[in-house]
């Protein structure tokens, strides 16, 4: 009776092992694949075992149907096990495989397919006797004592593979080896001393539950997300790429345009010519300036900045908008073509203005082009809590004068009465586009030619919207604990000790160029367990890049300076101007021992 109640714990434990795994997708692998046909084969023992024992006791034990679940239940035992040895095959001769061109997995599981097929047909061939009396059932005989025989080879292999692989022994991997190996002996030493006491079927359940929690499975969820966030991280880099590109070659163009024209304007004494020359000049310097200033100087780039108006928009629903508009407008000569980057973030801003002003630049832009085409490119550098928007618009129209663009550009102040009233418009003109692109803190760059085209290119800052409930990353990323340091430093060689040093004390880091750029990180809401900040930088010292954070609210993460020799004598005033400690960076090793022990 002891048996059949072990059986069912037992068989209730397999039961959840198969609901648990079972319930979720695992990935492709060959431990998984192995796993799975060890459970099925323990199940199958459960299956023989359960059967035999009620039966018996129904039914007695003098029966042909009693004879074939007994042999079923050996073939199970020695397959479950035979499974498990492909496995610890796999495991430990693993590397070796990866060498070999001849001795592989196929090889290995051939081998013990065809060695499983051989004995579970000797097994069945094999006589043996039964036994039944109080209550005490088991089988014995020369079947049984071949299992046996089967199962000792098997151990003695395993046992080999393990001496083999003594330096990775500590490995986790190994340790259903270990309890296999155990349980088999402790089963020995059990059937010697009571045969009815069967707990093979035990042994293999437990096997299975310690492959299971050392089997390398993560959450197929988490790889899901894990490789959705991969490819779109791969997209956008690929955007920002192409889109760096193209600023690159376009940086490129004026500073080639002046070049040229300075070298024609030194042959020039015609003052006309000369001004004319200079003015051209003067737009090409504008359109330099653009580029890098507004476009590509993302430290730049500062929430407390943008003039927010707490509207969240979907920008791409914008541009489809007035696509359909401009279809509409443009004639069959008129092709018209969008442009945007595969993903862009939920923004914060006045998207009626930002509607008005796109539908203002491309009207202008249609009303001037009879034939050619129309084209809007739509990219976005975002940083932590901010996007900068670029829009460009080109057309091959009729383009305008460089005094007109001049002109338009200088536009400054603030709206008058009549454009005020002009703003419930659903179209602006371009002066007053200018002025109401200021005003919102967006700047505006005209490239035109008469009889060539014109190109519009408008940036402007606008807020990320960040969603309340956070991906599964996100969550892990704030529910495990882990020893981060940010590090500022322009000084490369410091910064690649500094870096080591970390990475022998399993501390993860990040490490940034300028203090302007440490301040947008904590203020996004990154945590750190203290910073490094090297007082010599450029453009913003230590001191000053301290002063900033300290200017974010409940700002309280430890800061330490980084002094050369020259200024010890001076670090205790470091310390009084806020600062939580100092490395003197001559002696950085030690230094930095010190601050990874204190913090």
């Amino acid at each position: 009776m002891w048996n059949v109640i072990f059986l069912v714990s037992g068989l209730l434990f397999w039961i959840v092992l198969v609901c648990i795994y079972f319930s979720k997708k695992s990935i492709k692998s060959v431990e998984n694949r192995i796993f799975k046909t060890v459970v099925f084969f323990n199940g199958l023992e459960y299956l023989f075992e359960l059967t035999l024992q009620i039966y018996v006791r129904l039914n007695g034990i003098e029966s042909v149907f009693v004879d074939v679940l007994s042999k079923c239940y050996l073939v199970s035992i020695f397959l479950v096990f035979t499974a498990f040895s492909l496995y610890t095959c796999y495991v430990c001769l693993q590397r070796d495989m990866e060498k070999s061109k001849v001795w592989n997995y196929p090889f290995l599981k051939a081998f013990h397919i065809a060695y499983g097929i051989a004995t579970s047909i000797i097994l069945l061939v094999l006589p043996f006797s039964k036994y039944f009396q109080e209550s005490r059932m088991y089988v014995y005989g020369t079947a049984v004592d071949f299992l046996k025989l089967s199962l000792g080879v098997y151990m003695i292999a395993w046992i080999c593979l393990l001496v083999k692989n003594l330096k990775e022994i500590t490995s986790k991997k190994y340790i259903p080896m270990f309890v296999v190996i155990i349980f088999l002996v402790l089963n020995i030493f059990l059937q010697s001393y009571d045969p009815s006491i069967l707990v093979a079927t035990v042994v293999g359940t437990l096997t299975c539950y310690t492959m299971f929690f050392t089997i390398e499975n993560p959450d197929i969820k988490m790889l899901n997300e894990l490789y959705k966030n991969k490819e779109l991280m791969e997209q956008n880099y690929e955007d920002k790429y192409n889109f760096l590109f193209e600023m690159t070659q376009e940086a490129r163009k004026p500073l080639i345009n002046i070049n040229n024209l300075n070298s024609e304007l030194r042959m020039e004494d015609d003052p006309n010519k000369l001004k004319e020359g200079l003015l051209t000049m003067n737009g090409l310097v504008r359109q330099l300036d653009f580029s890098i200033n507004n476009i590509l100087n993302i430290s730049s780039l500062d929430i407390q900045k943008v003039k927010v108006v707490n509207n969240k928009y979907d920008l791409e629903k914008i541009c489809r908008d007035l696509e359909v508009r401009v279809r509409n407008e443009i004639g069959e000569d008129v092709k018209f073509n969008l442009t945007m980057p595969s993903h862009i973030p939920t923004l914060l801003g006045d998207y009626m203005k930002i509607r008005q002003i796109l539908y203002s630049l491309l009207m202008n832009a249609c009303q001037n082009t009879e034939s050619g085409s129309i084209n809007m490119k739509v990219n976005l550098i975002e940083k932590y809590d901010v996007a900068r928007v670029i829009f460009d618009i080109s057309d091959t129209g009729s383009g305008m004068s460089i005094d007109l663009v001049n002109e338009i550009l200088s536009t400054n102040g603030s709206l008058d009465s009549d454009e005020i009233d002009n703003l419930e418009k659903k179209e602006f003109n371009l002066k007053v586009c200018q002025k109401v692109i200021k005003i919102m803190g967006g700047n505006l760059m005209i490239k035109s030619n008469v009889g060539e085209g014109t190109e519009v290119i408008l940036t402007i800052d606008q807020g990320v919207y960040r969603e309340e409930d956070n991906s599964t990353l996100e969550q892990y990323e704030k529910a495990v604990s882990y020893r981060k340091v940010l590090i500022v430093s322009q000084n490369k060689a410091k910064l690649s000790i500094i870096k080591k040093k970390l990475s022998d004390n399993n501390i993860t880091y990040s490490s940034l160029y300028y203090g302007k750029d440490a301040i947008d990180r904590v203020k996004s809401g990154k945590k750190y367990e203290f910073i490094l900040v090297d007082d010599d930088m450029k453009e913003m010292s230590g001191l000053m890049t301290l002063k900033g954070m300290q200017e974010i609210e409940e700002f309280d993460i430890p800061v330490i300076v980084m002094l050369g020799e020259d200024k010890e004598h001076i670090k205790e005033h470091y310390l009084s101007d806020g600062f939580s400690d100092y490395i003197i960076l001559d002696n950085l090793d030690n230094e930095l021992d010190r601050i990874i022990e204190k913090y």
